[in-house]
């Protein structure tokens, strides 16, 4: 009997302590949860408080602005009046600015070239006559009237002998140069294309003394029997249309070759 009720109070009195440890884990952990609770309210506080210092700091910003810009309205008022005192007192002059013109690189260029009209007297020295020239922009190479043109050879060089005919007096002068190149040209109204060979050739327009290439080719029928195209005129001249012959005709000096027949004189 006795171990039974001894039994009954060990069981008892482990209940009790069972009941006291729980009670105490629950006061702890209702503690433990108010100290956080009062840890994140106290964090909160701060931050509000954090924030009201910057919001009063703001407003004392902005309150001080309208005297700094006050400070600088007077400060600007005091320059103005200073430098109208300084204008008033020396009595500046209003001076006109001198502009000196540039000179561009197209004007440069026009000084240093030839005006030439659309039509030109060419000196051929060789035969000490002058001959009527078209000036044409739209032609790439120069052509001359060659008729009774002749391809030969000569120190294993091409050459060509061919008439060239003066259109005022249907004078022809015989002339012979060697082949620079050939060319095809293909016209219009012809089923194959062309050859025609090019020479180069000194001649004289004013001041211009220089050798340029001709093609060769019939101009029988043409008004003029030089015709001058944008290889001759590349870098030397300028064409103005609504001009004529604006370069002196050259005189002869000597008769240095004889046309084969000459109807009028050789000018």
């Amino acid at each position: 009997m006795k171990n039974t009720a001894t039994s009954r109070t060990v069981k008892t009195s482990k209940i009790a302590i069972a009941s006291v440890l729980s009670l105490v884990f629950l006061n702890g952990c209702a503690m433990t949860q108010n100290k956080a609770n009062t840890a994140i309210v106290t964090q909160q506080q701060a931050q509000i408080e954090t924030i009201l210092q910057q919001q009063q700091q703001i407003l004392t910003t902005l309150q001080s602005q309208p005297d700094k810009f006050s400070e600088q309205d007077k400060a600007i008022e005091k320059l103005t009046e200073q430098l109208d005192e300084l204008s008033a007192d020396s009595k500046i002059k209003k001076v006109t600015p001198i502009v000196v013109p540039v000179e561009s690189k197209a004007d440069s260029d026009y000084k240093n070239k030839v005006i030439l009209g659309q039509e030109e007297w060419v000196w051929i020295d060789e035969f000490q006559t002058n001959f009527k020239s078209r000036v044409d922009t739209g032609a790439t190479t120069s052509s001359l009237n060659a008729t009774d043109i002749v391809k030969f050879e000569r120190d294993g060089r091409d050459w060509v002998k061919f008439n060239l005919s003066h259109k005022d007096d249907d004078t022809t002068f015989p002339m012979e140069a060697p082949v620079v190149r050939t060319i095809k040209i293909r016209q219009t109204n012809a089923v194959e294309a062309l050859r025609r060979y090019v020479v180069s050739l000194p001649i004289e327009l004013g001041d211009i003394k220089t050798e340029t290439e001709f093609t060769l080719a019939d101009r029988s029928r043409m008004i003029f029997p030089i015709l001058l195209g944008r290889t001759f005129l590349k870098d030397i001249a300028i064409v103005d249309v609504a001009q004529e012959y604006t370069q002196p005709k050259k005189k002869p000096t000597s008769n240095k070759k004889q046309p084969t027949s000459a109807k009028k004189g050789a000018n």
